[in-house]
């Protein structure tokens, strides 16, 4: 291999969901045929595959290790890095951090499918590459580019422009003329969602909206269920659904937080895995215009790591499509599935008796919303995220 190394970025959670134990099975092929990493590794993240990278990086130098960092810190290091790796194979409803590493002028190395077929140019698309399983595509497709990329046969300045052009496309102004006709006359916006950290993804967006908005004279109030832990996190994850059914407190909190904000709007975010149904139905009747952002796939399918492929979320969401669509005989997990069909059920048919306007952040999500609920099309709209800050 040749002295001259390719720096690769990887940012978000380092879990199942993003396909993580993929770049740790590549990282490993690696080490056993050089005894060691071709390139340098810059990771910024947290959670479930911590602890087997650190052990990578205990042995290896190739590897930087930065936890969870903010973007500003994250941009520190753009001017360096090559390429963003990005190889989650499950159905991104977006693609934000594709987005946000391209707005940092760096090319994105995934799986082009669904909306990220806009974000992935053809020759770093990893399902392009050859190889029978996910894992050897990746592998083959990161050695293609090492290789070209010490052969100078790569202009990285010229895939820089590219990916900055790609972003300009979702720029803060493009959004503020597309939120425009959704809340353009009310002034007075109650933005609602499970949990409060500033991470990537839905929370960050929230923060991000209030403060565009304020800075259009809208008046943003968010409400925020406290969930400060990320053991608690997991808790609600997988059991948040049981504990939401009685969640008195929060509908009680909201209906009067309402009464005194007075929203003209009320813009609901993430509500399944701890608020639920009983703060949305205790706001039904609350005269305002009812607004529900659909940022994951979890109102769906069971398990949303899982959606590989459009039509594995079946529709319409009844009992028979939800466990189809899980694809499990196990009786204990179809025993589990039951219980959250019933408890998605019940969210769904008050979604569909109190919102107005469906919100997604890529159109090909309004089928699945719409087939999904029998909302009728029209209330089913496209809103696409923004390059973040």
């Amino acid at each position: 291999m040749s002295d001259k190394k390719l720096w690769i970025l990887f940012f978000g959670r380092l879990d199942d969901e993003k396909w993580f134990w993929l770049i740790l099975n590549m990282l490993k092929v690696f080490i056993k045929k050089y005894g060691t990493i071709p390139f340098s590794f810059y990771v910024f993240g947290k959670w479930k595959y911590v602890n087997e990278l650190i052990e990578l990086a205990d042995k290896h130098s190739s590897i930087h290790f930065f936890w969870w960092q903010t973007l500003a810190t994250i941009q520190r290091y753009q001017e360096n890095c090559h390429f963003c790796l990005m190889p989650s194979t499950f159905l991104e409803t977006f693609g934000l951090t594709a987005l946000n590493s391209l707005s940092m002028w760096i090319p994105v190395i995934g799986f082009a499918k669904w909306w990220l077929t806009q974000f992935i140019q053809n020759k770093y698309n990893i399902s392009k590459a050859e190889g029978q399983t996910d894992a050897e595509k990746l592998y083959n497709k990161m050695q293609e580019i090492i290789d070209k990329y010490e052969k100078d046969e790569i202009n990285i300045d010229a895939e820089r422009k590219k990916a900055k052009t790609l972003a300009n496309k979702y720029s803060i102004e493009k959004w503020i003329e597309n939120i425009g006709p959704i809340i353009w006359k009310p002034k007075r916006v109650l933005m609602i969602s499970d949990f409060r950290n500033k991470i990537w993804g839905i929370e960050t967006y929230m923060h991000d909206v209030k403060d565009i908005l304020e800075s259009k004279w809208y008046e943003i109030k968010i409400y925020w269920a406290k969930i400060p832990s990320w053991k608690l996190w997991q808790l609600c994850k997988y059991f948040g659904l049981f504990f939401a059914i009685f969640n008195f407190i929060d509908a009680i909190k909201l209906k009067f937080v309402a009464k005194k904000f007075k929203p003209k709007v009320v813009w609901y975010h993430s509500t399944l895995r701890f608020l639920w149904r009983l703060p949305i139905n205790r706001l039904s009747a609350h005269d305002s215009k009812k607004i529900m952002m659909y940022h994951d796939l979890w109102y769906f399918h069971p398990y949303p790591s899982l959606v590989t492929q459009e039509n594995i979320v079946k529709t319409p969401l009844n009992l028979k499509n939800y466990i189809k669509s899980a694809n499990t005989k196990n009786p204990l997990k179809i025993l589990a599935i039951c219980f959250k069909y019933y408890s998605v059920c019940l969210l769904s048919k008050i979604l569909k008796k109190s919102i107005d306007l469906h919100l997604v952040p890529s159109n090909f999500l309004e089928k699945i919303v719409s087939d999904s609920y029998q909302i009728d099309p029209k209330k089913v709209q496209t809103l696409s995220h923004f390059i973040q800050k």
